[in-house]
């Protein structure tokens, strides 16, 4: 993994943080300051286009993601609509998925797997620190089954769809 990746790595750990912790503090300002800087590594990057088309998906996937989960009672922010923050957290993943998350665009249905394992981690962690209120945390299983379907459909898509050894192998020497 080059230098470059592990910064965006660092950033995208950071951006967690930040998000939540400003979410738990009512401000999205620290989520902002870190994806800022994610943003302006990806701008100086090679393929700057490919990382906002990425972002411009997911935060509106994230948005109703979280909102139906909000609807159907698994997840509580204390509003009706997803939170900014956590808004913030699925532009993260749009400006991590082709650095530091691209080793699973050739191992697609690992990152959906470790991303479906983490997801129900990453949720109960967000309680603990207040950003977010789960009243049965059986009902994460349902958030472990979409997350780990639709992180292997995105490193399958940000991948070129997957189909051929030789896009798998380019990609594989871009993040060496």
């Amino acid at each position: 993994m080059n230098r470059w990746n592990v910064v965006n790595g660092v950033l995208f750990q950071a951006a967690w943080f930040a998000c939540v912790l400003g979410g738990a503090a009512g401000t999205n300002l620290w989520g902002v300051g870190v994806l800022l800087l994610m943003l302006g590594q990806s701008l100086v990057g090679t393929a700057p286009a490919r990382d906002l088309k990425l972002v411009a998906a997911l935060v509106p996937l994230g948005f109703a993601l979280d909102t139906a989960w909000i609807r159907l009672g698994v997840l509580d922010y204390g509003a009706a609509l997803a939170p900014a923050w956590i808004v913030l957290l699925w532009a993260g993943v749009g400006l991590a998925v082709h650095h530091s998350l691209s080793w699973f665009k050739s191992r697609p249905w690992l990152g959906g797997l470790l991303a479906g394992a983490g997801a129900p981690f990453s949720y109960l962690a967000g309680e603990r620190f207040g950003a977010v209120t789960i009243d049965d945390p059986l009902r994460l299983a349902a958030v472990a089954l979409v997350w780990l379907v639709l992180f292997a459909v995105l490193f399958t898509l940000a991948a070129g769809g997957g189909s051929s050894a030789a896009s798998r192998r380019n990609d594989y020497e871009r993040a060496h």
